[in-house]
């Protein structure tokens, strides 16, 4: 019988890149204003920052800018976070618009949670990031624990830290940290559903670990979410060298002929896998 599904966050229960990259554009659009200098050149910035901080997510990275530095070098950080406030409310009102969950993501996972199948999270985001966006969309009851990576953002004493977080070191794909999530909630491997929507990232990590392995693949505009990850890209803190580690795992799960148990297309279809996978327990 299945009592634990483990489910990744962006792009699994909501478009990550849907919302984060016209957000962030919409950003760089006024702070371009601000600060009277092009675009592009705020986009290079922002992407050696990113690499810097090990996330394209790192709270305050418009303050460490070269360019805000050069025009106001004396300013403290809350009157540089007044100057900025424009370009600020500009990323949070696109986010707001735009960061929604998928159809049926929040009547699935009740009906998971009156089962009395635990549901835990486990993202490479930070918890400023993932978790902020469970809470945000209301979903954050039906998690009993949330995964996340670790963080160098400080946390202000204003924003304590979850007791549902539990920091994990190590990014995806990692067979052992599925390992350690199972033990940690007390429930068998073979007791266990993996979703995600990585081939790459979840699933090989998923069947690595032994775990039932779910591919979310949703219909999409592939021209359009082609043209949103070559802004990301464009601004990713992805290294040379995370961009071969990618090529190389695809390579393997190419000759390993790596593939899902189940793939589903919409979320409410997880609910058909677990049934099937009850069925053939009993």
């Amino acid at each position: 019988m299945i009592k634990l599904l483990v489910t990744d966050l962006d792009d699994t229960l909501y478009s990550w890149i849907d919302f984060f990259i016209p957000a962030f554009y919409g950003m760089v659009d006024e702070l371009s204003l601000i600060l009277n200098v092009p675009k592009s050149d705020l986009l290079n910035e922002y992407q050696q920052v990113h690499q810097k901080k090990g996330s394209v997510e790192y709270p305050f990275a418009t303050l460490l800018l070269p360019s805000v530095k050069i025009m106001y070098p004396n300013k403290t950080k809350e009157e540089l976070l007044n100057i900025l406030n424009p370009a600020f409310h500009r990323f949070n009102s696109i986010r707001k618009r735009k960061l929604e969950l998928y159809p049926d993501v929040r009547e699935t996972l009740k009906e998971i949670a009156g089962m009395g199948i635990k549901i835990v999270g486990y993202t490479d985001s930070a918890e400023e990031n993932g978790f902020y966006r469970l809470k945000r969309l209301e979903i954050d009851n039906y998690f009993q624990r949330v995964y996340v990576s670790d963080s160098q953002f400080e946390r202000p004493d204003t924003l304590p830290s979850s007791e549902k977080t539990e920091i994990v070191q190590g990014k995806k794909p990692n067979p052992g940290i599925i390992k350690k999530i199972c033990g940690r909630e007390d429930i068998d491997i073979k007791e266990t559903v993996y979703l995600g929507d990585s081939l790459t990232k979840d699933i090989y990590m998923a069947n690595q670990a032994g775990v039932t392995s779910v591919l979310c693949k949703y219909p999409c505009d592939i021209k359009a979410k082609e043209d949103l990850y070559n802004k990301l890209v464009a601004i990713s803190h992805w290294t040379k060298l995370d961009f071969e580690q990618e090529k190389a795992i695809k390579e393997i799960c190419k000759k390993e002929s790596i593939h899902p148990d189940f793939t589903i297309h919409s979320f409410k279809e997880i609910l058909t896998v677990i049934q099937t996978l009850n069925k053939t327990s009993l």
